[in-house]
């Protein structure tokens, strides 16, 4: 695809995954990781994440490095290794974690169904299904603590895994290889939100993101599948509130990569040799015509 672009994402990068990654295959090992890295340097032309936001074309076979959420071993080891290879790489964060030290919402949701069971109860009395982090909402969070007492941060954070904090942040902050995206402050489903709690979700997230001299306007949705994940509805209203291009996942490569909304392909320890990694490509590719439905894509 001459005109084409094809986004990578990647969550944890460690030999030792939490449980919530390693369950939901968002881990991949350093070496993976290194293996998969090269892999794209040697097919693709790996292109600055600022690239995206200017007119000028982009170079045949054109493909960005991307990070969801702010793990701490994407910090450690993925831009440790992405230094060392020269590759530029875009963070979309969840400040609230990074500021707070709290679990994200997804984790929370996924945890409280596992090793909670008055959760499920409850989430099936008020009407929403699984899977929770999809459907549930900030409302529902509250009057669940307020019927079973507060999450137990703790718990949920051991089974997360430990995520950045704004010193790590700034210790990459003059390092023009990275810059921060907005991923919303905390990691709720974009549809479960009213437009104003949505609002509110992406501005204290751009706030804090403005302490950090490499943030860029460029916005990922929290778990990314057409539909389910976000709809026209809020793409519409991120124009609005001034991101500059929109990202989400689905496994989705562009044929096109001035359109406003950007699909992503997400890498797991599956993918380690040459053939996995040319078969997510073509089906990233068929994806892609699935997905191109709506006027963004």
């Amino acid at each position: 695809m001459k005109q084409g672009l094809t986004v990578f994402v990647f969550h944890e990068v460690s030999d030792h995954p939490s449980r919530f990654c390693e369950e939901y295959g968002l881990a991949v090992s350093r070496k993976t990781f290194h293996r998969q890295v090269s892999w794209i340097m040697s097919h693709f032309n790996v292109i600055h994440p600022t690239d995206v936001l200017n007119e000028t074309p982009l170079p045949e076979g054109a493909a960005v490095i991307s990070f969801d959420d702010g793990f701490l071993s994407s910090f450690e080891n993925g831009l440790t290794i992405l230094e060392k290879l020269g590759v530029p790489s875009v963070v979309f964060l969840n400040m609230q974690a990074i500021l707070e030290q709290k679990p994200i919402l997804s984790a929370i949701a996924c945890y409280l169904n596992r090793y909670v069971p008055e959760f499920s109860d409850f989430c099936r009395s008020v009407g929403i299904s699984s899977p929770f982090h999809i459907t549930l909402r900030p409302s529902l969070l509250n009057s669940f603590e307020k019927l079973y007492g507060p999450v137990e941060n703790d718990a949920v954070l051991d089974y997360q895994g430990q995520f950045a904090d704004l010193g790590i942040l700034k210790e990459w902050n003059d390092k023009n290889t990275v810059v921060y995206g907005n991923h919303l402050f905390d990691h709720w489903n974009a549809p479960a939100l009213s437009l104003e709690e949505f609002e509110e979700q992406y501005k204290k997230n751009e706030i804090a993101l403005s302490q950090l001299a490499n943030s860029v306007k460029l916005f990922s949705f929290t778990n990314g599948k057409p539909g389910i994940c976000f709809s026209d509805r809020e793409v519409d209203f991120l124009k609005l509130l001034g991101a500059g291009k929109v990202f989400y996942g689905a496994g989705v490569v562009n044929r096109d990569a001035k359109k406003y909304l950007l699909g992503r392909i997400g890498l797991s320890e599956h993918d380690k040799d040459e053939d996995h990694l040319w078969f997510r490509i073509g089906r990233a590719v068929l994806n892609d015509l699935l997905y191109n439905k709506s006027r963004y894509t």
